[in-house]
């Protein structure tokens, strides 16, 4: 396969170096808006690297968008009016509208777009999925998810991200759909800038919670931090009739407990998301090759997307406006 990778900043730079290691990538080209970053990745990696959008797309077989946000839909737009397969991190896009133009152009051409969620293919989120759909645990009744970067970023990145639950909360978002195989009904949100006070010309918060209630009856508690220097932690909690798991709590998960007769955990904490998920990352891309070669089904369409920016925007609007938000609302 011809692949057609477009931008190698940190997370493109190791999507590259995944699909450059597979058999199955014949040819992977790099473009980049910093030329000499795109030629330097290519250099290091053996790729090809394109000097435009148009030399890294021409012939190539599928294309891989991790670019920045806002040239996520026109490039989209742009790989199926090529008749492309895409994979494309997320966000689809940071609005309804936009994102709703691209599900629209996917089902009009019968596109092929798969959005990167990437905790879909971790393997303790999947474990806990066949355990909760197969009735393992019983009646779900609550869950909490846990997402903390160890070091914030840029102060110039948290200006045009989104904010914390568009960029950050957005991945347990899509994983509440996912996990729990139902809708979010209501949500109310809450955050704060503590130690960040200049996040608030952004209109964002530094930690934020989430209280969600499923359309089953599940209620669900999500938190966010932009720094924790215990270590990046994503860990998630189930409370069934008959059983309570754990996804996450390895000996790697960045805390420790005051307990004497405790496990020891922090054997060294995972540093990043790229170590964190590093093998969910490879088998994102495993799949999206399958996927586009005809020969696997989307896990996660422009519609998984597009909810779990619903649900974002909602919490948004819980936090500004200091009150729950029905989903109902978000159309």
């Amino acid at each position: 396969m011809r692949v057609a990778l477009l931008g190698v900043g940190r997370l493109g730079a190791f999507h590259a170096k995944v699909l450059r290691e597979r058999s199955e990538v014949s040819e992977l080209r790099l473009y980049d808006a910093d030329a000499a970053r795109g030629a330097s990745v290519a250099k290091e990696l053996g790729a090809i690297h394109a000097t435009s959008i148009d030399a890294a797309l021409e012939g190539a077989d599928a294309a891989v968008i991790v670019t920045p946000t806002g040239t996520h839909a026109p490039l989209i737009h742009r790989c199926l009016d090529a008749r492309l397969a895409v994979f494309c991190e997320k966000p689809i896009a940071l609005d309804l509208d936009t994102t709703k133009a691209v599900v629209e152009h996917v089902a009009r051409v019968n596109g092929r777009v798969q959005i990167g969620f990437q905790r879909r293919f971790d393997a303790g989120v999947r474990e806990a999925r066949r355990l909760v759909q197969g009735g393992a645990l019983g009646t779900v009744y609550s869950f909490q998810m846990t997402s903390r970067d160890a070091t914030p970023p840029p102060d110039a990145y948290v200006e045009t991200s989104g904010g914390q639950f568009v960029d950050q909360l957005i991945h347990d978002f899509d994983v509440t759909r996912w996990l729990f195989a139902d809708e979010v009904d209501e949500l109310y949100a809450t955050g704060s800038t503590l130690g960040f006070p200049q996040y608030a010309q952004f209109h964002d918060v530094a930690t934020s919670a989430a209280v969600l209630r499923l359309r089953g009856g599940a209620v669900g508690l999500l938190g966010a931090a932009r720094h924790n220097e215990a270590g990046y932690d994503v860990r998630v909690e189930v409370y069934g009739a008959k059983d309570t798991i754990a996804i996450g709590l390895d000996p790697r998960a960045p805390l420790r407990s005051v307990e004497k007769d405790a496990p020891k955990f922090k054997s060294p904490a995972y540093p990043s998301f790229f170590v964190r998920f590093g093998e969910a990352y490879r088998a994102e891309l495993a799949h999206f090759l399958r996927f586009a070669r005809g020969e696997a089904e989307n896990v996660c369409t422009v519609v998984d997307g597009m909810e779990a920016l619903r649900l974002a925007l909602a919490a948004r609007t819980s936090l500004e406006e200091h009150r729950p938000v029905g989903l109902y609302e978000i159309a």
